[in-house]
Parts: C-alpha cells; structure tokens; sequence
C-alpha cells in the first residue's frame, strides 16, 4: 500500500518539471521529466480519475507535455512528422474502437466470468494509448539539430551514474529504497533473487527492469566511447567498465548477454556490420511472433540446450514458454483484434512475460505490427547512408542499440515504459532532419 509520500511525489512531479523547463533547454528538461520520473517516482501508485489513471509514466509524459507546450511554446506534432509515423499513430489510438465492438461478449477467464467490453472502455483506452505515445510524439517534435541525439546520449549516461548510487545502496541493504521512501515492495521479492543474492529494484519495480536500463546505459557509453575526443577517452573507458560491472551485478543473463554483445559489435566493428545486425535483430522480432503463433518454435529443444548449462535458468525459461503456449491459444481465438482490458486477454493464473505477448493479447497482430512499426521505423530508416559522417557513426550504433532493446521485448517488457520512446522519437527526428525532409 503506497504512503502519503508517494502520492505527494506523483502530485509534486508537474512543479519539479515547471521547475526544469524553466531553468534548462527543452531537450534537457524533458529527458530529465520524463526519465526521472521513471527513475524515481513509486510505481503502482496511481491517482484514479474518471476516464483514465495517473501513475509515474502518466504524469511525467503530461507535464513534459504541458511544459513543452506553455512554457517552451514548442510546435507539437501531435500524430507524427510524416506519413508513416501518422498512419500508425492514428492505428494505435483508432484500434480500440474496433477491438470492442468484436469483445461485446463476456468471457470466461478459468474462475470467473469477465463482462464484455463498452463504449466507456474504448474511450478509456483510446487516452491511454495516446499517452503511452507521448513521450515519442514528444522526442520528434523537440528535437531541433541532430547534435540532441549527442545530447541524449550523454544525459543516458549521467542518469546512469547518478542511478548507480542507489544501486550499489541495494547491493549493500538488498531491495530496500522503495519500501523505505514510498512504503511497500512493488513486486515478488523472490522474482530477485538470482544466484545466491537478489538483484536491486530501486524505484523501477523489478531487477529486469534496472538490468535493461544499465544495458543501455553501457551500450550508450559505448557508443560514446567509440566517437569521442581523446582527452575525455580515459574518463569514458573507466564509465564503461564501471557500468559493465553494473551490469554483472544485476545477474540478469539475457540483458548481459545482449548488452555485452552490442557494445562489442559498437566498438570493434564497422557500421556495414553494424547495419547488418540491425537489420538481423529487428527482422528477428517480427519473426519470432510469427513463428510461435504458427507453433514453429521449438521449445522443448531450446529448454533442454539451456537445460545443459543452468538448469535454473532452463526451468523459468519453461515456465515462460508453457504460459506463452497457453496465451498463444488464446490468441488465435481473436487473432486480429484481440481481447481487450480487463484481464481479458489472458488466463486466470497465466503470466505473460514478454511485452509483444502482451500488446498482441490486448489488441492483436494488426495493432501488434503497427505499434512496434513505430518504433522501429526510424531504426530501419538509419541502415539508408546519411550525408553526416558522425551521425552516421552514432545514429548507427544508436539504431544498433533499440533493435536490440526490441529483442528484449521478446522475454522482458522495457518498452511498456515511455523513456524509450523518448530516446527513439529524437533518434527518429534527427535522422529527419539530417535527410532535410519529412518525407522518409
């Protein structure tokens, strides 16, 4: 149960981000707005208006929103830059319409019966995909030269070290800060235990959620790594091999796997390598999808290979791929359009891990392809040669760098969180505006 504190921070965030905007640039306020809010505001705690919730994603996108707005007195481009990000943008927020009228029918979950879904709910839903949309719709609108994604990069970095205070506090206390400051554990505390310790949560909810943000952290650093000056060489190598032991200390294997191999693809090859994995990873994601749907997966044989080398890990990877195989089933009954809220899209007692399980569940394989399209668009845009040569370096380690973070949508869920966006929308405009045109 959240205390006073942590709703008095959740109300609080609106004045700290006045404050941000009024002292520093756009860019760097609206990092701070909307990271920080991640970083440090309670989750699962939530202020329960008529349409819809306000919780630490919510209230740091709106404020940086309405700062943006009446503050910088920025142009908004409140469906997208172009074409391509408008068609998607209308399709996410337009799909809820649709998925109820093909839910109208109450449904039974194996204990209960849920009631279908209303007109009310469409609405409901139809805000928050817009606001699950904000913080991109945001970073493509503020970002004025590509020297912000330089900018971005930096500040990852920063916020990254400044999180490492808190991080080592948990490795020496275990989990603790969000019980001392907001009162409550935000997640199963056995979920964090890993090898014999418990890896730390701090104010994000779960440690795969600190692990894939100090895997960008590293990958970040790397990249900055790779493309700066030589008098601030030394001081970037001692970050990167402090974050890496962060990121050993985590104990999460698949982001320590994904981050180690990005950062050495970043620093060791060249961006005609660099563009090929980009390509491999994202076509990768599409493609897993598929394939399970279709039950081309082979699980027993990827659970008995892990089997081999950690049976720990092998056994929370079967547990994963036997609720994937119940939920998949689920699936197919509304492949198109999917089940909508309210705990129709899955099971009673499933758990579904990975986040392109999730949003294919709630809203189906059209609404599946066109909210990672967004996403990855711009990433898929970066493999064409851009006339800058820095930015061609950074802007494809960068692209390197989210095809990566879709990959970790496949076990984790990182991406249901607005700063990747964010970090994707000024990816996305400065790629834009290195092409001076809106029409890629």
């Amino acid at each position: 149960m959240p205390n006073l504190f942590a709703y008095g921070m959740i109300i609080l965030w609106p004045f700290i981000a006045i404050l941000l905007y009024r002292r520093f640039d756009t860019v760097t306020a609206t990092f701070w707005t909307i990271v920080g809010g991640y970083m440090f505001l309670p989750v699962k705690t939530v202020i329960d208006l008529p349409i819809f919730l306000i919780g630490k994603e919510e209230i740091s996108a709106l404020s940086a929103l309405c700062c943006c707005l009446y503050i910088k007195k920025k142009k908004i481009y409140f469906l997208g830059k172009n074409k391509v990000q408008r068609s998607f943008i209308l399709f996410i927020v337009c799909i809820p319409i649709f998925n109820v009228l093909f839910n109208l029918e109450p449904m039974f979950n194996g204990q209960i019966w849920i009631k279908g879904l209303s007109v009310y709910d469409a609405i409901v839903a139809m805000f928050n995909q817009y606001v699950r949309l904000l913080p991109f719709i945001i970073g493509i609108s503020i970002c004025e030269k590509v020297e912000d994604l330089d900018k971005i990069i930096k500040f990852v970095i920063k916020a990254g070290l400044i999180y490492s205070i808190l991080f080592l506090v948990e490795i020496k206390f275990t989990p603790q800060l969000h019980i001392w400051f907001y009162g409550f554990f935000p997640h199963e505390y056995a979920q964090q235990i890993r090898y014999g310790s418990v890896r730390p949560v701090i104010f994000m909810g779960h440690g795969l959620l600190v692990a894939s943000f100090y895997m960008v952290c590293l990958c970040m650093t790397a990249i900055e790594l790779k493309n700066c000056q030589n008098r601030n060489k030394m001081q970037t190598v001692f970050i990167f091999v402090f974050f890496a032991l962060i990121m050993l200390s985590t104990k999460t294997i698949g982001a320590i796997i994904l981050a180690f191999s990005v950062s050495f693809l970043i620093l060791f090859s060249q961006i005609k390598v660099q563009k090929i994995f980009t390509i491999i990873f994202v076509a990768l994601f599409f493609i897993y999808p598929t394939l399970s749907i279709f039950d081309l997966i082979p699980y027993e044989y990827i659970v008995d290979y892990i089997k081999e080398i950690d049976t720990e890990r092998a056994s929370s990877i079967e547990v994963r791929f036997n609720n994937e195989a119940l939920l998949l089933d689920h699936i197919r009954d509304k492949f198109f359009i999917g089940w909508g809220g309210m705990a129709r899209n899955r099971f009673y007692n499933t758990v579904s891990d990975g986040y392109w399980l999730i949003i294919m569940s709630y809203y189906g394989f059209l609404y599946f392809f066109a909210y990672f399209g967004l996403f990855s668009f711009g990433i898929v845009a970066k493999t064409k040669i851009v006339n800058n040569a820095r930015l061609n370096r950074v802007g494809t380690s960068t692209a390197l760098l989210l095809s990566a973070i879709l990959i970790d949508q496949l076990p984790n869920s990182s991406l249901s969180h607005g700063w990747l966006w964010l970090v994707s929308g000024i990816f996305c405009s400065s790629i834009l505006l290195n092409e001076g045109s809106e029409q890629i």
